[in-house]
């Protein structure tokens, strides 16, 4: 009996090592990632005037072209999200920027050839179509039913201490000199991290629970999963996704575990979708940029998403 405990209590001591150790990594991460994408993004913003991302990101063109920039960004589901702000503040169509946020996690160079390698090239040429067509969708729905009325005002307002903040409409503001520039560099990056710091308690808390769920809630959750084969699979596996954090990189050396052990690829398909498209962390990270109902709407797109996904790897 006296065993027994020692080994329950030596496998809680490694769970929670296991969640503070993703914890501290996690958010340390996330607080690069955020500082210096926000840097770069406002620096483009700089760069380009609103009105030239406007007119990129906009209409059918602004589509794709978002979903090509979500494609090339290698972003995590909390990691993309200071680039949407920066395309939110630079006035960027609605809908183009929900697509990108739908893309960014789920496609890339790397997580294709991966799925490429992994499940083949019908499997991988499914998921990026859906993928793909799905995020479109999503965004033009959002953006016909005006869900653009759920982003918080305070996102719109922009920073007055940043250059190019549009505050200040002078003409002094145009002409540049290497001083101004070191100056307007030191701004921004003022910004970002000021930017950050009404981020850090939503990623706190998000992190927390990611750190919770990552030390605590085993693979072998997902591997008693495998031998079932009923219709209700793909859609608890979506569930069970979204309120994962978890990258899709990471994601698919699970996938391709899970597969092994018999779980159908249509499951597999939905909980990495689901997983890397969306996270309570992200969730309660969203909080500070949207309303609930544009927050429920955008999780269950994905939902949908992952379940569609899944069921037509299922049938093809």
């Amino acid at each position: 009996m006296m065993y027994k405990q020692q080994i329950l209590n030596q496998l809680n001591s490694t769970q929670l090592l296991d969640a503070l150790e993703f914890f501290i990594f996690t958010f340390a991460e996330l607080t690069l990632l955020f500082i210096v994408i926000s840097f770069v993004v406002s620096l483009i913003n700089q760069m380009l005037p609103p009105q030239k991302i406007k007119a990129v990101l906009t209409g059918n063109r602004g589509y794709g072209i978002a979903i090509g920039l979500g494609a090339v960004t290698p972003f995590c589901s909390c990691s993309t999200l200071p680039m949407t702000i920066g395309l939110i503040r630079a006035k960027a169509a609605f809908g183009p920027v929900m697509a990108f946020l739908f893309t960014s996690p789920l496609l890339n160079p790397f997580i294709v050839g991966l799925f490429w390698i992994s499940f083949g090239a019908k499997t991988t040429s499914i998921y990026v179509f859906f993928v793909g067509t799905l995020a479109i969708l999503s965004g033009y729905l959002l953006e016909k039913f005006k869900f653009d009325r759920f982003i918080r005002q305070d996102l719109l307002t922009p920073d007055c201490s940043a250059p190019n903040s549009n505050c200040d409409s002078s003409a002094e503001s145009k002409s540049d000199n290497q001083a101004k520039r070191s100056l307007a560099w030191k701004l921004l990056f003022k910004s970002a991290v000021k930017e950050f710091i009404s981020f850090a308690p939503y990623m706190a808390i998000g992190v927390s629970i990611g750190a919770f769920l990552h030390g605590y809630v085993p693979q072998s959750a997902f591997e008693s999963l495998a031998n079932q084969a009923i219709w209700w699979l793909i859609p608890t596996a979506a569930i069970i996704g979204v309120f994962l954090y978890i990258r899709a990189s990471t994601m698919i050396p699970i996938a391709a575990s899970l597969a092994a052990k018999g779980m159908s690829m249509g499951a597999i398909m939905s909980l990495t979708i689901a997983g890397a498209g969306a996270s309570l962390p992200e969730m309660i990270m969203m909080k500070r940029m949207f309303h609930w109902p544009l927050i429920f709407a955008f999780i269950l797109l994905v939902f949908t998403t992952a379940c569609l996904t899944g069921f037509a790897i299922d049938l093809i």
